[in-house]
């Protein structure tokens, strides 16, 4: 018997015998490769990969039937030119009422004024008071529905002379501008208040081009 180089005395171990490892796969796993590096090739499937749960998302606010019915002018009652403004139809009526007899004065003023630059202006004056009758008559129809067309009548007016004349047509410009200011300020329609603003303006306009005519005119 030999002696290994350790001198332990015992007989070296037999060589390990793989086909008896072999033996026991294949009554284990039969058909399969026990040395294969693929788990599958093993028998052992691969661990599957569970997908992530997709974000939940909030679902869409409901729509209201009739989308934006809070808006202005989707009421039945509108936001301009409305309820608001029908407290002031008298007013409104009067106011119509006056431009158009003005315009008839103030032409019946400019053929007869004598002087070219008196007749340039009351014939201003008078083209600029039919179109504020027309806006009137058109902010009546708004509020109300309804045309609105007074029949005016201009008495016959006489003055001692054209600068008699003119001083009452700036006391009128004047008195016209006070009472549209004072309208718009009474007034909760917004539309209406603006209209009436710039009437007053316009009429104040007026009044300040007769101080400066007459200021020539007289001294």
């Amino acid at each position: 018997m030999e002696t290994t180089p350790f001198g332990g005395g015992q007989e070296p171990s037999p060589a390990y015998d793989y086909r008896v490892y072999d033996r026991v796969w294949q009554r284990v796993a039969p058909g399969t490769d026990p040395f294969s590096p693929d788990p599958d090739a093993a028998g052992m499937a691969a661990p599957e990969t569970v997908p992530a749960p997709a974000p939940r998302t909030a679902a869409p606010a409901p729509v209201q039937e009739g989308g934006g019915g809070n808006l202005p002018g989707a009421e039945p009652d509108p936001c301009c030119m409305g309820t608001e403004a029908r407290e002031s139809l008298e007013v409104l009526e009067s106011f119509l009422q006056e431009e158009m007899a003005e315009s008839r004065c103030c032409q019946a003023l400019a053929c007869r004024a004598g002087n070219r630059e008196a007749a340039r202006l009351l014939r201003q004056a008078a083209s600029e008071k039919r179109t504020a009758a027309r806006e009137l008559c058109a902010a009546y129809f708004l509020i109300t529905g309804n045309r609105y067309t007074p029949a005016v009548s201009v008495e016959r007016l006489c003055w001692e002379n054209l600068h008699q004349a003119l001083r009452a047509c700036y006391h009128q410009e004047a008195c016209n501008g006070f009472n549209y200011q004072r309208a718009s300020e009474e007034t909760m329609d917004i539309c209406l208040r603006k209209l009436f603003a710039r009437l007053s303006e316009q009429s104040y306009r007026r009044a300040e081009a007769l101080m400066a005519l007459l200021g020539r005119l007289v001294c």
